[in-house]
């Protein structure tokens, strides 16, 4: 098995914890109302559909920008939703919504990545590249992992505030 091929399987495994969170809240009494939930503390939190839509625009910027040199694939996505966007109260995609940014933005990660050896990995994509494309698949599982985990703590946080 390849490098690409085992960070790959890491990043589906975390896209799994993400999408059965996503499940769970489809499943509840009121997903909408939960997905756009945010924390009550602190200003500016966001809510649980821009953390995981912030996943989709992340690999989009990412592998497009950063890696190709190019335009983002999905530019109202990125405008919306990625690093140093604002969490709107008002802007909360549905799921169905968030499960289509997400297979959009992940196909071509996974196709880009799978075609790479493992040599390639330790160089950089291109010269304006700020780290290797290692690097790069390392960054993105941990960054969907980080996000995940904000989802799940805001989706129990939730779930504990209707309890009450």
């Amino acid at each position: 098995m390849s490098i690409a091929t085992t960070l790959i399987a890491q990043h589906k495994f975390v896209r799994n914890r993400l999408l059965v969170t996503l499940t769970d809240i489809e499943k509840s009494e009121n997903p909408q109302e939960a997905l756009a939930w945010m924390m009550p503390f602190g200003k500016g939190r966001a809510h649980i559909a821009w953390q995981m839509m912030h996943c989709a625009a992340t690999l989009d910027r990412y592998l497009n920008v950063r890696v190709f040199g190019k335009e983002p694939l999905f530019p109202d996505l990125v405008a919306r939703f990625a690093g140093g966007s604002e969490s709107l109260a008002q802007v909360v995609p549905t799921s169905l919504e968030i499960r289509q940014a997400l297979d959009q933005t992940t196909e071509p990660y996974f196709k880009y990545f799978e075609s790479l050896t493992d040599d390639r990995l330790n160089q950089k994509a291109n010269e304006a590249a700020d780290r290797t494309q290692m690097e790069v698949m390392f960054l993105l599982n941990w960054h969907e992992s980080h996000h995940q985990g904000q989802c799940h703590l805001i989706w129990n946080s939730f779930k504990a505030k209707a309890q009450a």
